[in-house]
């Protein structure tokens, strides 16, 4: 094999590059078959090595904090979860081939939670509030909570700054929906109250990429801990309504033991942050999370009377 030239932020690691980057701090992995997974998302260069490990490589240094909170925070947290979660097998450090620390970590097999039936949807759901509540009862170790230290979704979910989102993102998608009409069902969702109960740990992206279930709609795992905070419990709730029919949500709703102040949070945080902005910024290039994220928002503005469209 060649050399391989030091990676720059233009460039697009292959599998080549990850071979390289294994023979230089992983040499027991190397010699395994390395491919891409069709995985990746849009924080991490995702590529399997052999059928029992997985790399993680981010894709700017915007997300380095993540990778390395996640190899801190998951050991410690995975015993207490109740369903298989990624382990941190090795966390490598920057080199001159890839300038950014990276992760090997195991592969948890599963199939996205997509087009489930409503036994399936009944089935995930459950597992997924049983999830939740598992995570938001783990002593949080007396760390400071809060958007300042674990970023805006660790926070609250309508301030400021969310509602010039909404702002933005309703022009920005007038060709989609009714900016008008998005306006009055943000003045409806995010007049929400105080939070109920006391911060907690978060994952903070529960959304399909990061779910995993079996055949019969069970909770197989959860991937992606690059988010983690201490924060309102409200955000992992969010995805309720990109994910499930209104029976499943309800479902969700009951596993988690989230009170009627929790669930409204939630609804706000579905609305606009991952909501009406993801689906302005990813509508192009991610076609499949898109019609997610119209789904989910729509069926939100339903719930307070208001059609997008």
């Amino acid at each position: 094999m060649g050399r391989v030239e030091p990676i720059s932020d233009a460039v697009i690691p292959d599998a080549s590059l990850v071979v390289q980057l294994l023979r230089e701090q992983a040499p027991e992995l190397a010699g395994q078959d390395v491919r891409p997974s069709r995985t990746s998302g849009s924080s991490n260069w995702v590529f399997r090595i052999g059928d029992e490990y997985a790399v993680r490589l981010p894709r700017s240094d915007t997300y380095i904090d993540d990778l390395l909170k996640e190899a801190e925070f998951l050991p410690r947290l995975a015993p207490h979860l109740g369903v298989p979660v990624p382990e941190v097998r090795f966390l490598a450090e920057r080199s001159s081939l890839f300038p950014r620390p990276w992760t090997v970590v195991s592969w948890v097999p599963g199939e996205p939670p997509v087009q489930l039936d409503p036994s399936r949807q009944a089935r995930a759901a459950l597992g997924l509030g049983r999830f939740v509540s598992r995570l938001h009862e783990v002593d949080t170790w007396g760390l400071a909570s809060g958007a300042e230290r674990w970023g805006y979704r660790a926070g609250e979910p309508v301030t400021d700054v969310i509602d010039g989102w909404a702002t933005s993102a309703a022009q920005e998608l007038d060709d989609l929906f009714d900016p008008r009409q998005v306006a009055e069902a943000w003045r409806r969702v995010r007049d929400v109250p105080p939070a109920s109960r006391p911060a907690c740990w978060v994952h903070t992206d529960l959304s399909a990429e990061n779910l995993l279930i079996s055949s019969d709609g069970g909770l197989a795992g959860v991937v992606d801990f690059g988010g983690l905070g201490i924060g309102d419990r409200a955000v992992d709730l969010l995805y309720a309504w990109s994910l499930f029919d209104a029976p499943a949500r309800e479902i969700l709703r009951t596993e988690s033991g989230a009170d009627e102040a929790t669930w409204l949070r939630a609804r706000a945080w579905a609305f606009v942050g991952p909501g009406l902005l993801t689906l302005a910024h990813y509508r192009d290039s991610m076609p499949v999370r898109t019609t997610r994220l119209t789904t989910m928002v729509e069926a939100v503005a339903a719930e307070v009377g208001v059609a997008l469209r």
